[in-house]
This record gives structure tokens, sequence and C-alpha cells, in this order.
């Protein structure tokens, strides 16, 4: 048996186990990243003024479906409800008042036949009321105040805002069968005042259930809607109107309610998703209304999340894509650094398994905003000058110099996730100046060399160069030693800091036109022309790295999604309790390692595996202390301790049986703790619906 197990680890190596291990994570973490179903492009529906009314009319009609024969007929139907999705609301406070009245008729009147609605008016509000307001709503609910739906939190989520429950079963209003229904879409008067809001609305659908004689089946199906001719939308001309407002009903999909993020946004998502829709609107802007936005990621994560919602769409799945592959890439990274930092596939391994048990790595990858982009990065650049720094250059050519360019774009690309990752960076790039100076020295160590041997050859009278042109091997080592003693340096520095500084300044500059004209919305209020300060645009975006505002402070719990309803879901940041518990005792072995080697009176250079990630460690945690978006860091600081764990155990289990048999048994105890924490949160890190009493028990 243990031969067997020999030759089959041979056989398979850690390579190849590695190989599973990111193949699993990547399935899982994309496979419940969340759904694809999108709501397409938006539109805008402005409040009505005494000069400019502006309304958007339904026609909805029965569904049709072929007999046996092939002839086509009516489904018998009758509406359930109508379900809306609305996006920013252009107000200060992100409330406001819309209405969609209903009617039969299809004459062309003057709007009386509007009348026969029953619904009540929608009162949205983007967030959750606080204080005085939450107390007003609940005196006037108490008073029964019954003419209004106060919807919560209504931000893009699927709501049915306006009491179409409320109307009689016995009523015609419901029955679409023989002749259509009427709908128009108003920011109606308040009173007598009008409302100075307007509302981004991403979709509406009409649905309908099939009815057998008076009867309802419960089957529910998405009924056929268009754009009437009398929608007036104020535009240049009628037909841009229409074409408009047709962004209302482009896609018409079964709208989901489960309460679980892979259906649902969080409500930090829901600031990229307005900074998303902007970018989508271009330079479209109302002089009136007030945007909001996500203020704490550069232009790349901006940049790339919508990319994401190009290929997807607008949905759960194509704003979080690019973060579910950064947390793969993390993972990846992560592996090789480990293996070079400690010159072992086992210490890879290792850290590879503590961070996709961790918990926090899939659900952060679950959180649509940038947070995993800028930690991929950041690695990769370390990972390639951690390379130049073990390694050196063989040669100055341009081959030899692609890590350092890498290193220095992918250092680039971490400020442009988030200007505050211009701290750890530093750090890399001190990483890099050490780098230089042993690659100086060892190579003025080998000209030196080269010329005493030089001399030698020189006393021995042999020529350094004979007759025949013939080199001698002493001259041929002095030539190529000081050609490496001078370009080597000279190459390595020109091509780190170029890539880097120039990466920082041209790129801030390219990536910050896609999302110009969203920044100035968002940021200013005000829009001068359609020529933007793309200067003062970059600048603003990489000074909203140091802010607190977004996805900042850490608990050991952080909340990302709380449903509601009789099921739902709780989606929880966990770090999980035993990777935590690893990362401690990466810190202790640090310790160790560190007061081991002064013992010894190691040479610097054994140092550098447990101070890199140390000083990474430290740099993270400081950088956390005070910019936006803080969980980036304080996750980049967790990585940099499960390093240390990972390469402790490989270093602690070469000391001795002893200590190698305690490695084993803790590093087997920890895993066998961290699979069964990881078990044990699973529900809160894939957002799993579980009925609300037994989540009462819980929070």
């Amino acid at each position: 048996m243990k031969n067997f197990l020999q030759k089959f680890r041979k056989f398979v190596g850690f390579p190849f186990v590695f190989l599973l291990v990111m193949i699993l994570f990547l399935g899982v973490t994309l496979g419940t990243a969340g759904s694809t179903a999108t709501t397409g492009d938006s539109f805008e529906l402005q409040y009505t003024t005494d000069k400019n009314w502006s309304w958007v009319v339904f026609k909805v009609t029965a569904p049709m479906t072929e007999d046996e024969e092939g002839e086509k007929k009516e489904v018998p139907v009758r509406l359930h409800d109508v379900y809306l999705n609305v996006g920013t609301i252009y107000s200060e406070d992100q409330s406001a008042i819309m209405e969609l009245q209903w009617g039969t008729a299809s004459t062309e009147a003057d709007g009386h036949w509007w009348t026969l609605s029953k619904m009540k008016k929608a009162v949205l509000y983007g967030g959750t009321p606080q204080g005085a307001l939450e107390d007003s709503l609940t005196d006037a609910a108490a008073a029964g105040n019954n003419d209004y739906n106060y919807v919560y939190n209504a931000s893009y989520r699927w709501i049915a805002p306006f009491g179409v429950d409320g109307l009689e079963e016995t009523s015609t209003y419901r029955t679409l069968n023989s002749s259509p229904s009427y709908f128009k879409l108003v920011l109606p008067k308040v009173g007598s005042k009008y409302q100075n809001v307007n509302v981004l609305v991403n979709e509406i659908v009409f649905i309908g259930e099939v009815y057998e004689g008076n009867k309802g089946t419960g089957e529910y199906v998405v009924l056929p809607v268009e754009i009437d001719s009398r929608t007036f939308v104020p535009a240049e001309g009628k037909a841009e109107g229409d074409a408009l407002a047709g962004a209302l009903i482009d896609r018409q999909e079964m709208p989901s309610f489960s309460e679980s993020t892979f259906h649902r946004y969080a409500d930090e998502e829901v600031k990229m998703l307005m900074t998303l829709s902007e970018m989508k609107m271009g330079n479209r802007y109302v002089q009136d209304d007030h945007y909001h936005g996500d203020t704490t990621y550069n232009s790349l994560g901006l940049n790339l999340t919508y990319l994401g919602t190009l290929i997807f769409g607008m949905s759960p799945f194509g704003v979080r894509f690019f973060n579910v592959l950064a947390s793969f890439g993390i993972l990846a990274v992560g592996f090789f650094l480990v293996r070079s930092l400690f010159k072992s596939d086992k210490a890879g391994l290792l850290f590879a398994f503590i961070y996709a048990l961790s918990g926090v790595a899939m659900s952060l990858a679950h959180l649509a905003s940038p947070i995993m982009l800028g930690v991929f990065f950041l690695l990769a650049s370390l990972y390639a000058c951690h390379h130049y720094y073990a390694k050196g250059m063989k040669k100055s050519s341009a081959l030899d110099t692609l890590p350092l360019l890498f290193a220095g774009i992918a250092g680039a690309l971490a400020i442009l996730v988030n200007g505050a990752f211009v701290i750890p960076v530093a750090g890399v790039a001190a990483l890099f100046v050490v780098g230089v100076i042993k690659q100086y020295k060892k190579n003025r160590a080998r000209l030196d060399e080269a010329i005493a041997f030089a001399e030698e050859e020189k006393a021995q009278g042999i020529p350094a160069v004979s007759e025949d042109g013939t080199e001698s091997e002493g001259n041929r080592k002095v030539r190529t030693a000081l050609n490496k003693y001078r370009y080597d340096t000279t190459a390595a520095i020109s091509v780190f800091a170029c890539s880097l500084i120039l990466g920082v300044f041209v790129l801030s500059i390219l990536l910050a036109l896609p999302v110009s004209f969203a920044t100035i919305k968002i940021y200013d209020g005000t829009f001068s022309g359609t020529s933007p300060n793309v200067f003062k645009v970059a600048f603003r975006l990489f000074a909203a790295g140091f802010a607190s505002d977004g996805i900042c402070g850490w608990n050991y719990i952080y909340p990302i999604f709380t449903g509601t309803g009789e099921r739902y879901a709780v989606t929880l940041g966990i770090m999980n309790f035993a990777a935590t518990l690893l990362g401690l005792i990466g810190l202790m072995f640090a310790i160790y390692r560190i007061v081991t080697l002064v013992k010894n009176k190691a040479a610097i250079g054994e140092y550098a595996s447990v101070i890199i990630p140390l000083a990474g460690l430290v740099l993270s945690l400081v950088t956390g202390a005070f910019a936006g978006g803080a969980i980036a860091f304080v996750l980049l600081a967790n990585l940099f301790a499960f390093m240390l764990v990972s390469g402790g155990d490989e270093l602690f289990a070469k000391e001795g049986a002893k200590q190698a048999k305690a490695a084993f048994i803790i590093k087997t105890v920890s895993l066998a703790l961290l699979a069964l924490c990881f078990a044990l949160t699973a529900v809160f890190t894939f957002s799993i619906p579980l009925p609300a009493s037994f989540m009462a028990k819980i929070f």
C-alpha cells in the first residue's frame, strides 16, 4: 500500500492536484455567480410640467396559440400583476412617486378614460427610509391612508408596486381577451404640485394567469406588449421618442423574486449598477437630475465591470463575471508565487486549499464591485518582481525583460482598479529596487572575477587578441561581464519604471474616456458640453480610492445581502474561522523563522521568503485603515498570512522528524477544520434561501 501511494503521488504530482483544484474552484464560483437574466436597455421617465407632459402608453393583449389544425387563437387569460424594474431615482433622497393608469378604451380622447384605473400610486425609495420619514409613513398607514404603496430598496430589483391584486376579481379590468388593455406609465402630480424628480426604468413586464372558464389554472405567462402611438416622450421627433421608450419592453422575461444574490443585487452593488447605467446612457444629461453611483473605484474596475454587462447583459452574472475571473486568477497566481517564494509545489498547493476554502474568496467574488481585480493585479506584479529578484535576467533582451514589463503594467492596472493600491504597489517597487541592487552586486562580482582572470592571463603572456584575431578567454569574459554590468541594470530599471509610471498615466487617460460622462454626472452634478476634461476625470477616479465611501471597513462577518419574505437568503463575507487560525499560525511562523535566522546568522537573502509576505501584510493593513474599498486590502492581508503558513509548513517539516510530524498533524487537523467550517457556512457563502422562521432563530 505504501509503495502504491508513493507511485501514485509521483505519477499525479502536486501540479496535477492543483489543476483539479483550479477547475473545481472556477466551476463552482462561476456556476454560483448569479443569473444571466437581463433587463436590457433603460429609459428615463421624466416628470410632468405645465409645458411638457411625458408618458408612455402600453398596449397589452392576450397571448396567441395554435390549435391542432394550425389556426391561431387567444389563450384565455386575465391580468395577474404588473412588475417593474426601476434603476436610479434621480432625486437627492432617491425617492419618487410613480403611477400606472389603466383603461380599456381605444379612442384618442383627452385622457379621461385612464381614470378607470383603481390601482395605487407607488412611492419608491432607493433605500430604506430612516428617522422622521419612516415615522411619517407609519403614521399614514395607521391613519388608513391606503392610496399609496410604499416600496423600499426599489432600485434594480423586480417589484409589483401598483396594487393590481386590489382590483375586484369580477372586474372586467383583468380580462384581456377580445380587446386589449392600455396602460399609461407616468410620474403624477402630488396634490396640485408636480414632482421635480425623474426615474430611470429598466423594464416593465405584464403577467397574466391562464384561465379555464372562470377559474385560474395557476399557470402564469408574460403578456404580449407594445408601445402605443399615444406615447409622448420629449425628443427630437416622435419616432425617436417611441424608440427610446421601447427600452422598457426589450427584455420580456418572467421575473424572478427569489430573495438570493443569485437573482438579486446587494445594496453595495446598486451603487455600481447606477454607474454602469450612466455609462450606458452616455452623454444624456438632465439638468435637474441628482446622479448617484460608485465613488470608490478607479476607471479599470468600472470598465471591466461594464464590459461584463456588454457580454452577458445587465444581469447579476454579467456585472460579477470579471470579479469571478479575478478570484480565480488570485488562486493561480498565489500558487505560483508561494511556490516561487518557498521553492515547493507542496507549499503552493496548501495555499490554494486555504484560499479556496476560506469562504470569503467565493463570497466576495460574487459581489458586483471590482474588489478582487486589484488584488489579482497586485499579486501578479509581485510574482513577476519576485521572479526578477530571485533569478535576475539572463541578458538584456526584449524577451528577458518581459517579466518586468508585465510587473510594471500589472502594478499600474492595480492602481487603475483602486487608487489606494498605489501604496502596496510601492512595496512591490521596493522589492524591484532590492532586486536591482542584488543583480548589480552579482554582475559587479562577475566583472571583478573576469578582470582578475584576464590579469592572470596577461601575466602569463597570453595576448588579449592573437595575431589571427582569436580573442582570449579572459578578454571574452571581461567583455561579456562588462556588457551585463553596464546594460542589465539599465534595461531592468527602464522597462519596469516606464511600464509602471507611463502605464498609470497613459492608461488612466485612455480608460477614463468610457466612464467620463458618468463620472462628471456623479461627482460634479454639472455637465459641460460633450468634451469633458479627461484629466480631471482621471484624477477624480484615482482620488476616490482614498475616500471612505463605498465598500469599506471590515468585520469578521461582513453582511453583503439580507432578503425578506417567507424564504430568503443571507449572504455574508465570512472569513473561515480555520483560515483565520491558520493565518495566525503563519504570523507565529514568521516570527519563529526570523528569530531562527538571526540566531544562525543567516545571509540576508534567506529572509526574503518571510519578509516579503510579512511586508505585504503590513502594507495591506495600513492601506485598508483609510482606503475606500478596504475589504480588498484586508483580504490581501489574509492572503499574505496564508502564504506564510503555507511556506512555514514546508520549512518547519524539513527541520527534523519531530517537527515534520508536528507540521503534518497541525496541517491535517487545520484542513479538516477548514473544510468543516466551509461546509457549515456554505449556505451564507452561496446565498441559499431558507425559511424565515429558521433565519430568525439564527439572526
